[in-house]
């Protein structure tokens, strides 16, 4: 399969998977997966505008900006909604309002929108990751563990944010320092791997919500 069709075609569009399946779920859906439904959605039409910004000849930076602190926003939403701890919940909302203003001081006075955010992207994988591994360490272990939505939902993120962290962390050193071209686009293509390995965890999920 040429590269060029794998990532330009297919991973952008098995976004499509879990938002088709959600639809068919959505009023069965607890607040907590609305959330990422949302959060598809918008990724599909930030998605969908950067492919249209490169047909055009156009960069597409500033769609990654928007787009770190949308993914941000609604991922701190998602685990807001299904911790019962309040003081977790609390520094939870104070991130949420943190965080995008951290990304605004960045692409102002560091890395313009123009520029790779090399810096708060994983920054926020590793937070995603931290918050995650923390609900699985709080959350109750069940009989029917493979059972639940919520459970799904959360192997994906661990599979893809962990390795997304590297990923954006090597990134940072192929921006400033240089390296050998081939290896950059190799962990890209291992980025959108993991992407891929997401949604269709996360189709999985959706699939599993009841009444």
């Amino acid at each position: 399969m040429p590269k060029n069709i794998f990532m330009g075609f297919i991973v952008p569009l098995s976004i499509l998977l879990p938002i088709i399946v959600f639809l068919f779920k959505y009023k069965l859906a607890g607040k907590g997966l609305k959330y990422l439904f949302y959060f598809l959605i918008l990724a599909a039409l930030i998605n969908l505008a950067a492919l249209f910004l490169v047909r055009m000849g156009m960069r597409n930076l500033p769609l990654l900006h928007l787009y770190t602190v949308v993914e941000t926003v609604f991922f701190l939403a998602y685990f807001h909604s299904i911790f019962e701890n309040e003081n977790i919940k609390k520094v939870i909302k104070v991130i949420m309002f943190a965080f995008p203003a951290l990304c605004v001081v960045n692409f102002i006075f560091i890395q313009d929108l123009f520029t790779f955010n090399t810096y708060t992207r994983p920054l926020e994988a590793l937070i995603i990751t931290v918050i995650c591994l923390l609900y699985l360490y709080k959350s109750s272990a069940s009989e029917n563990w493979l059972g639940s939505p919520i459970n799904w939902v959360n192997m994906g993120i661990l599979l893809y944010f962990p390795a997304a962290s590297i990923i954006f962390i090597l990134a940072n050193y192929f921006t400033f320092v240089g390296g050998d071209g081939e290896m950059s686009r190799s962990i890209w293509n291992l980025h959108a791997i993991l992407v891929l390995a997401m949604y269709l965890i996360w189709t999985k999920a959706f699939s599993l919500i009841k009444k």
